[in-house]
């Protein structure tokens, strides 16, 4: 099979498998978390190349625009199962088997309970990185450090603990929150019962919100099997986006040269592929 046939063949399967056809589209609740669990990665607006959550939904591709929140209106007002989106999709970031993290792309994906032993590795590497203060700002060690000692915190007391309640702190904050996400260091899902006029967060760390239950394999090993689980997930990406998708980036590049070098995962042209298209059967793709 040449690289443009293997590439033709996991394009076809790729929009099947995320759903990307209106006869394809989830439809209940049940389908949405079982999707989720499938994939294992699963982006939750999309525009990358994991499987889209929203796309799915609406069986077609989206991604976010310039046309800022209009663009949303694509989606925000779908029902499942008589439930608006947006309230279902918060009700999936509090399951105890799912979770969002914002680790790939530092965007929202929701990561199923069977990556978590993986991911927590990858995860602690980097605590001890931000506790050796390798990595990391002073002001994201400190609210680290203070949702590990409250194990649970809303989004406003955390700001009057670390005394950034200034509306001249609002930048600053967030950003220093969203960059403990995308180490998934932290995890945030919104309180389900806020006080009126207050939409906020409820912030853990993840070993409070997963439990200890980390893969017993070295920092390099978890990479490896979390590059595979994101390739297997999209099916089809592009080498050069690659290093973009953690923050570990030089990391990331190493490692997925050695998965190409041992077959673990396939160079296709300026694609890679997850190897399980070879084996796929195109025919029933296309039923």
């Amino acid at each position: 099979m040449t690289s443009g046939d293997l590439i033709k063949k996991a394009e076809t399967i790729r929009t099947r498998e995320h759903r990307l056809t209106p006869s394809r589209k989830l439809r209940t609740q049940e389908e949405i978390v079982e999707f989720t669990h499938r994939k294992g990665l699963v982006s939750v607006l999309g525009g990358n190349e994991l499987p889209s959550l929203i796309s799915a939904v609406m069986g077609k591709p989206w991604k976010p625009s310039s046309k800022g929140f209009s663009g949303w209106l694509d989606w925000w007002s779908l029902k499942i199962e008589d439930q608006r989106l947006p309230s279902l999709l918060g009700e999936i970031e509090r399951r105890k088997d799912i979770l969002a993290t914002r680790v790939f792309r530092r965007t929202k994906t929701f990561v199923s309970k069977s990556l978590w032993p993986i991911l927590g590795v990858i995860v602690e590497h980097h605590r001890e990185l931000a506790m050796d203060r390798v990595i990391l700002s002073d002001l994201e060690l400190k609210l680290l450090k203070t949702i590990e000692d409250k194990e649970s915190i809303r989004t406003d007391r955390l700001r009057k603990l670390v005394r950034m309640e200034a509306r001249g702190d609002n930048a600053r904050f967030h950003r220093a929150l969203a960059n403990l996400e995308s180490y998934a260091l932290t995890v945030g899902v919104e309180d389900p019962h806020p006080e009126k006029h207050l939409h906020a967060n409820i912030w853990q760390t993840w070993k409070t919100r997963t439990g200890d239950g980390s893969a017993r394999l070295s920092y390099r090993g978890a990479l490896a099997k979390l590059i595979e689980k994101t390739v297997d997930a999209s099916v089809l990406v592009r080498d050069v986006q690659v290093g973009k998708w953690f923050r570990w980036s030089t990391d990331t590049l190493s490692v997925r040269d050695e998965l190409l070098q041992d077959g673990t995962i396939l160079k296709a042209g300026n694609y890679i592929v997850s190897p399980r298209v070879l084996n796929q059967n195109l025919e029933a793709h296309l039923c």
